[in-house]
């Protein structure tokens, strides 16, 4: 491909139940525009629809495709869970680009600004890297408490620009159309709705593909007021501790994720119960993060102990 062809780019957008956000994500990738003296690209997106019986996605796209003339195409996976259509997706855009373009994920709560796609092409190429993948900036739809602004527990990790990472996730990212066949299986449904993104990335990872933030790229995440509660946040904390043995015995063996989960596990559950008991002199925000971490501990524990259990969520994190 010489530098005056465009790069053929498709994102994957996996859906349930949210035509709005759909939409608005959507309207965010039609508004895409190469940067001036960067990299030209032709963007599509895929809609992987998880319930064939809800037409709302497809005519959201519809709408979309005629006020826009972003191109979608929109597929439906009947298969209930994240890594189904998140295969599906994936598998539509690389027939979509080819092996020579770009592929990536955005989440259907998610509003991509502007700048967005060119500043994760500036970076992918300025270093050299098969994937690149930005922060994730929370915008609440109603007012939260203020003990969770103030605990910062919808807030992400940022880092330098260039800094290489040993796994990403599917909420912000674009990489290499070729990668996937590298491995002999991509999204793993055993995880059911957390965890097969990090397991996904870190596989390719260690085959050699760079992965590499993009600190000007943030995309932004909508979060609904059923998230922004103490119910929610512990509950969420445990099922990621649950998911991360499920990752480590895959990847390094059944003995070392249990050795490790069960360590990690006997120093979050005493440092959240002991925060736990602070929390209650010194306010929510501390008692709350004292409570994650103990769910976060006890989930490691149950997942390294009963793999059976490991990746299905206690709460609905759709």
């Amino acid at each position: 491909m010489n530098e005056s062809t465009p790069i053929p780019i498709a994102l994957s957008i996996s859906t349930l139940g949210r035509p709005e956000g759909l939409r608005a994500t959507l309207e965010s990738l039609a508004a895409q525009r190469p940067a001036a003296g960067g990299v030209e690209f032709e963007l599509r997106a895929v809609v992987a629809n998880n319930d064939p019986d809800d037409p709302r996605p497809a005519a959201v796209a519809t709408e979309v495709v005629e006020a826009t003339g972003l191109p979608i195409e929109v597929r439906h996976e009947p298969r209930r869970g994240i890594a189904p259509p998140r295969n599906l997706g994936l598998a539509t855009a690389i027939e979509l680009v080819g092996p020579n373009g770009l592929v990536g994920f955005i989440d259907d709560d998610e509003i991509a600004p502007p700048g967005w796609l060119a500043e994760l092409l500036r970076v992918k190429a300025a270093f050299g890297a098969e994937i690149v993948t930005g922060p994730v900036e929370p915008e609440f739809e109603e007012a939260p408490p203020t003990w969770i602004v103030d605990g910062g527990f919808f807030a992400r990790a940022r880092r330098p620009t260039g800094a290489r990472l040993p796994y990403a996730f599917t909420n912000n990212i674009v990489f290499d159309a070729s990668l996937p066949a590298r491995l002999d299986r991509w999204f793993d449904d055993s995880f059911l709705r957390i965890g097969e993104d990090h397991h996904f990335f870190e596989r390719l990872a260690r085959t050699g593909a760079a992965i590499v933030w993009a600190d000007e790229a943030p995309v932004v995440e909508r979060i609904p007021p059923r998230r922004a509660n103490e119910t929610w946040i512990v509950e969420r904390f445990r099922t990621v501790g649950r998911c991360m043995p499920m990752i480590v015995r895959d990847l390094r063996g059944g003995p070392h994720a249990l050795a490790m989960s069960t360590a990690k596990a006997m120093v979050w559950i005493p440092l959240g119960l002991s925060t736990t008991v602070a929390g209650l002199l010194s306010g929510t925000a501390t008692r709350v993060r004292g409570r994650a971490w103990t769910a976060y501990g006890t989930g490691l524990l149950e997942g390294a102990w009963s793999p059976g259990r490991a990746g299905r969520p206690r709460t609905d994190d759709r």
